[in-house]
């Protein structure tokens, strides 16, 4: 009983977090992948084993012995298409200013208009049981952004940049804590290093072809990142269910004098098993980010009329609250060397946003991810 009232706190907890908590930077699209990182989807699939069900050991943990590597490969991808200023759809014409038409020059339109924007990341982790408690892992992604824009600048009244590379890599620990036999927390603390870049350029309208691109164009922070979270996880029959807690926090300003704001985000899921090869899954995911703490002096910028040309390079225009709801399918093979292996796909969209603006809104978001343990 005392176990079930410790997952109902939990579980109010990370409601309540949903509750208090656009566009974030690429670099951050790691941490909303799936809503969780490898070592809690390794976790998760410990659920699934027949010794964790069975209980065809002394140690519910002790098959872990058995699989001390655990390798992934997710995949995701994000479409951003429209604006919102707070919980107000706006559409390109609301955004973009017209010098020809009479309207007057605002903090909320703008000469220049990014209208869709794709990002893409591949992120590959390893992992090593140090022991039946302790897990390490290293996370690398690599990154890309497309963005389309239009304008009213001449020779840009429409275009296209792109930014790819290394995105900021993660190492971290995770400790095992067995609530019971089938109620376990994961808690992790990882440290994102700064390698990915923060001088991307690009042709976009300005003083030459290789102007600094915006915030949003960046593959990294450019700060040391302190990541901790903590995940629930239980199973009961063909249930499978938990709940996450994940904060980015940043340290200092980067050497571009700006600092991109915290994120926190929590979720709540459940995964039923149809069969033991297929599992569909239905998470809900929040997220709270804050704005850009100074600004890149290499941004344009009127300091006479405190304007920008565009949305996405105003520090204020970021930040905001989103929650999103999605569905998965995770297929697994039971038996033989593929036990420990398993595909998963989940794809959502948001239900509400709240955003700092105008700032892009997000359309949809895809995600596949590969995990192998042995």
């Amino acid at each position: 009983m005392k176990y079930i009232k410790y997952y109902l706190i939990l579980v109010f907890y990370v409601a309540f977090g949903l509750c208090a908590f656009g566009q974030t930077p690429p670099v951050d699209l790691a941490n909303l992948s799936l809503g969780d990182l490898l070592n809690a989807k390794i976790i998760r699939s410990y659920a699934d084993h027949a010794a964790f069900k069975t209980g065809g050991q002394d140690s519910p943990l002790g098959y872990l012995d058995s699989s001390r590597f655990h390798f992934s490969s997710n995949y995701i991808n994000v479409k951003f298409d429209g604006y919102m200023d707070g919980t107000k759809d706006l559409s390109t014409d609301d955004v973009l200013w017209s010098n020809t038409s009479g309207e007057a020059r605002t903090d909320k339109n703008f000469p220049i208009v990014p209208t869709v924007i794709h990002q893409e990341a591949i992120q590959f982790k390893g992992a090593y049981d140090l022991s039946e408690r302790f897990i390490l892992s290293l996370s690398i992604p690599y990154i890309r952004q497309e963005t389309e824009h239009i304008s009213i600048v001449p020779n840009f009244d429409d275009f296209t940049i792109v930014s790819e590379g290394l995105g900021d890599i993660e190492i971290a620990v995770s400790w095992i804590h067995q609530l019971s036999h089938s109620n376990n927390l994961l808690i992790n603390l990882g440290l994102s290093l700064p390698t990915g870049s923060i001088d991307e350029t690009g042709d976009t309208p300005g003083p030459g072809p290789d102007n600094q691109l915006p915030y949003t164009m960046q593959l990294g922070s450019g700060t040391y990142d302190i990541k901790p979270s903590i995940h629930y996880f239980g199973s009961a029959g063909n249930w499978t269910y938990g709940a996450d807690l994940n904060l980015t926090l940043r340290t200092g300003k980067n050497d571009r004098d700006y600092r991109l704001g915290n994120v926190y985000q929590s979720s709540i899921w459940t995964r039923y098993a149809l069969t033991d090869w297929l599992e569909p899954s239905i998470r809900i995911n929040g997220v709270v980010w804050d704005e850009i703490s100074g600004k890149d002096p290499a941004l344009p910028y009127d300091s006479v009329n405190d304007l920008y040309p565009a949305a996405v390079v105003k520090p204020d225009n970021f930040g905001g609250t989103k929650l999103l709801a999605l569905v998965g399918l995770r297929l697994n093979d039971p038996r033989g060397r593929l036990e420990n292996t398993f595909l998963e796909f989940e794809a959502g969209t948001p239900f509400y946003q709240k955003l700092n603006g105008p700032q892009p809104s997000e359309d949809w978001r895809f995600s596949a991810s590969l995990v192998l343990s042995f």
